[in-house]
């Protein structure tokens, strides 16, 4: 990428304070801003809430990425819930996701399948196992 504006380095820093109950927007030099913005947990959720939805609106017109190869961290301890959804008959999973808040999504009954059957595979497969002969108890 190159013209104006067109900028390779870091433009902010976020960090969190020791008492961990606030985080620090800094601005650096390749931003051409100075300054910083102490942010509560409450407006840095309402900040990660407003970013995302820009970023949404930049996709709109794009197609959905494939998760084929696509990195991301998993989440190992959450809440979470499943639910009807009336407009396609499918169902509502959501989950709180402990950077970016409540997330859901909908799977169309078709795909609901597709998921059941994959878990069932799943879980087969961890029973499979612990009933190995010789696994340790």
């Amino acid at each position: 990428m190159s013209g104006p504006g067109a900028r390779t380095g870091a433009r902010m820093q976020v960090s969190v304070g020791d008492d961990r109950q606030h985080a620090t927007l800094t601005m650096l030099p390749d931003s051409g801003m100075e300054g910083e913005v102490r942010l509560s947990l409450e407006q840095l959720g309402q900040l990660i809430a407003t970013l995302g939805q820009a970023r949404a609106a930049m996709m709109e017109k794009r197609a959905i990425p494939s998760m084929e190869g696509a990195s991301f961290t998993p989440i190992y301890k959450t809440q979470w819930a499943v639910q009807p959804e009336a407009l396609t008959e499918g169902s509502v999973i959501s989950f709180q996701h402990p950077a970016f808040g409540p997330l859901g999504f909908v799977l169309p009954p078709q795909d609901v399948e597709k998921v059941v059957r994959a878990l069932t595979a799943h879980m087969a497969m961890v029973h499979t196992r612990e009933r190995a002969p010789g696994k340790p108890s």
